[in-house]
């Protein structure tokens, strides 16, 4: 037998002795064995309650007008993760890391239905309830998502269809250049690249104007308020000064009318005295002259 021929055969079906054709290779069971150590035990999914707490703790922190971008990446999640356990009605252990995966998850998913919306509307069809255009949405997320998932985010585009900053954030994106490279999306991006992309909703004309979106006070304009209402509290305590100081110098005011006032009535009482006394004085240089005439001796006077 043809030695070199029988090795051909054993390379060509795949067997070597001491190895079993369904054995995988040495380096791909390394491979497994550093996969299962870098993946840790999945966490239960996410509630539709946890969803809706994390977009309402998003929403207080990202839209707080003072401190709205005043703050790091950190301090700004590690907001969000103490909002979200503070005001919970539900049991939940979820980490500040959890947290942020979950929204860019939420993220995403909600940009991409509301621009899918967007488009509906921007058809303006005749006869069409948004209900339908929802609908219409909802299978053009299915056709635009890479997996054609549905969207398993509609309860959290519920709590963010109505913010004017994620509307204004989409009209900024839509007047600048596009952009072909695609954005990576970053849990630990900071929280200004985690501003919402979503498209602002196309407003029927049939529709009232009480529904447009009511629009929260921009950080500027809410630290000048915070400003005047402070220079108002310190008018008011100079102008409560200004009354004390007032109200005293009255008092003193008043004080001295009372003694000028009993000064004069002291002088008038005086100059009385004194006018009785010369009154009297009088009465009696009087009397004494009177007497001294009647006392007069007029008998050596002649008498013709």
């Amino acid at each position: 037998m043809d030695s070199g021929g029988y090795f051909t055969d054993l390379i060509t079906n795949g067997f070597v002795a001491g190895h079993s054709e369904n054995a995988p290779p040495a380096q791909e069971l390394v491979a497994q064995d550093e996969v299962q150590a870098r993946n840790p035990k999945r966490t239960k999914n996410f509630t539709i309650h946890e969803d809706e707490q994390l977009v309402k703790s998003w929403l207080n922190v990202s839209l707080d007008p003072v401190k709205g971008v005043d703050q790091s990446r950190t301090t700004y999640w590690k907001r969000i993760h103490e909002h979200f356990h503070t005001h919970k009605d539900f049991s939940s252990d979820r980490s500040q890391g959890s947290l942020m995966n979950r929204w860019s998850g939420i993220q995403h998913d909600v940009n991409l239905f509301a621009g899918c919306l967007s488009k509906i509307e921007g058809r303006n069809q005749s006869g069409v309830t948004i209900d339908d255009k929802q609908a219409d949405a909802l299978k053009m997320f299915i056709r635009e998502d890479k997996q054609h998932r549905q969207i398993p985010y509609m309860h959290c585009w519920k709590l963010l269809k109505g913010q004017a900053k994620w509307a204004d954030r989409q009209k900024q994106m839509e007047t600048q250049k596009p952009n072909n490279k695609k954005q990576k999306v970053s849990a630990n991006s900071s929280h200004t690249s985690a501003t919402p992309l979503l498209p602002a909703p196309t407003v029927d004309e049939n529709q009232h104007s009480d529904s447009a979106l009511q629009r929260p006070q921009g950080q500027k304009k809410e630290k000048h308020k915070l400003r005047q209402h402070s220079s108002i509290e310190e008018l008011d305590y100079l102008l409560a000064k200004k009354k004390e100081a007032d109200a005293e110098k009255e008092l003193k005011k008043e004080e001295r009318y009372k003694k000028a006032f009993t000064l004069q009535e002291e002088r008038i009482r005086l100059e009385k005295e004194k006018l009785e006394l010369q009154r009297d004085q009088f009465e009696f240089n009087k009397n004494l002259e009177e007497e001294r005439i009647m006392n007069v001796d007029t008998s050596h006077l002649c008498t013709d």
